[in-house]
């Protein structure tokens, strides 16, 4: 799923090669910055388009979240480094910073996480499931 969100990534930038980064901290400068969890096997060209559609609208922070709340997909439209230094803090913290600086939030579709067991029953039970994730999941669980 790791080269699967790299490959969302590189299509999201133009095919530009995604940075890897440990520190978020590390990416502030000019321009949009996106990131995202490579867990989450929904993950695709909806939440592509969705991102740009926020981003070109000038919406200050989007994100989507997963079934636990924590976010998978999150684009903040400027790299403000005291926003990056907010990532990983309890979200509710970044967005009321996001919310402080009077931008736009955005909200993303929801999608499943896939760190269980159990995640991956329930994507097996899901029919939105991708066929190819599937065939992966079923002799696994």
């Amino acid at each position: 799923m790791r080269e699967r969100a790299l490959a969302w990534g590189r299509e999201l930038g133009g095919g530009a090669e995604p940075l890897q980064v440990d520190d978020v901290a590390a990416l502030a400068g000019d321009g949009p910055v996106v990131l995202v969890a490579p867990d989450v096997p929904a993950l695709g060209a909806a939440h592509r388009d969705a991102i740009r559609a926020d981003l070109a609208a000038g919406v200050l922070l989007s994100s989507a979240a997963t079934g636990d709340g924590t976010p998978f997909l999150m684009a903040l439209s400027t790299a403000d480094p005291e926003l990056l230094a907010l990532i990983g803090v309890p979200f509710n913290d970044l967005v009321a910073a996001a919310m402080a600086r009077g931008g736009e939030l955005g909200m993303l579709r929801a999608e499943r996480r896939l760190a269980s067991i159990g995640d991956g029953h329930a994507l097996l039970a899901d029919p939105l499931t991708p066929p190819e994730l599937r065939a992966l999941l079923a002799p696994l669980v």
